[in-house]
């Protein structure tokens, strides 16, 4: 896992949108409150949208033409005017998919995926069932010796059919969970991958399989975070292990910003977590992901903190 590339190509993103926001509707003072609250929440948000803004600067840097001015132009003229600008389109178009190429990295690598608040039952060649949350994605990789899946992205719950000769193994990052028979979730995130079990034992690996972690039973959760560096165990309640299946959410001491990050999968729109005094803050509560909105003015009450809806797909949690 890279956490500082990750975090650099969703900023990227958020800053190519936002852009886009403001160069579709230049006059909407919604959009430009959304651009100056992301850009006031720190330096990186400033950074991010420079670099894009260059990209766009670079790629249409060619001067506008009005259409009675290309009217008067000669014919070969006009035809090679029309040909720089449409070059000029390409090129930006181009520029603005190497932002956004990790969202089609993943789409090309799954053989399933999710999207906003959207829930998946899966049923494998094997009788497997796989649960995927909200945008989340897997890709399937069976053999005759093995099973594998990888957890491209989000969470996903796994029950699995018992078959001793032929191991089932998800991959996330570089963390690999191993199991014969058993129902167990993984979930990844920027920064850490976190295993927890329902039913039956894991093996949890690190370093692409060569280094046992810990084995997992039943009520056992398991959290790797620091690029392997940092393994910290700790006891679930079974029932509670994928609680998101049932449309909740269960944290325990989680840091502020994952609960946004969580919310924020179910919302159909942006959370920007504006002050980064907020993000460390440590959260327990149960919460209803079908209504995120609310959830989140809840978490923001705890902390003293404000829920701002610039729009209804654009929601700022600032310090009171």
């Amino acid at each position: 896992m890279d956490p500082a590339a990750d975090d650099g190509d969703l900023l990227r993103e958020e800053a190519a949108d936002w852009l886009l926001r403001l160069q579709a509707s230049p006059g909407d003072a919604a959009v430009r409150a959304g651009v100056d609250a992301w850009l006031a929440a720190n330096e990186a948000h400033r950074r991010a949208y420079r670099s894009v803004e260059r990209v766009w600067r670079v790629s249409a840097g060619l001067p506008a033409v009005a259409p009675a001015e290309i009217s008067a132009i000669p014919t070969q003229r006009a035809g090679r005017m029309r040909r720089a600008m449409a070059l000029a389109g390409i090129a930006l178009a181009a520029c603005l998919a190497l932002y956004f190429f990790p969202a089609l990295q993943l789409r090309l690598q799954a053989d399933h995926l999710t999207g906003v608040a959207e829930l998946r039952t899966l049923t494998l060649d094997d009788g497997s069932i796989v649960y995927l949350d909200a945008e989340s994605a897997i890709a399937v990789r069976y053999d005759a010796g093995r099973r594998e899946i990888a957890l491209l992205a989000g969470q996903a719950f796994f029950e699995v059919v018992p078959a001793k000769d032929r191991p089932f193994i998800v991959t996330a990052g570089e963390v690999s969970v191993t199991v014969t028979g058993t129902a167990f979730d993984v979930r990844s995130s920027d920064d850490s991958v976190t295993v927890g079990v329902q039913s039956g034992t894991v093996e949890v690996r690190l370093d692409r399989g060569t280094r046992l972690a810990a084995t997992l039973t039943r009520g056992e959760r398991l959290r790797v975070s620091g690029e392997g560096r940092q393994v910290a165990k700790s006891e679930i309640a079974p029932e509670d292990v994928a609680s998101w299946r049932e449309r909740r959410l269960i944290v325990d001491g989680a840091t502020l910003s994952e609960v946004v990050a969580e919310l924020d999968r179910h919302h159909p729109g942006l959370i920007v977590l504006r002050d980064r005094s907020l993000g460390d803050r440590r959260i327990t509560g149960v919460f209803d992901l079908r209504h995120p909105v609310e959830a989140l003015q809840a978490v923001a009450h705890t902390q003293q903190a404000s829920v701002v809806e610039i729009t209804p797909y654009l929601l700022i949690v600032s310090a009171r």
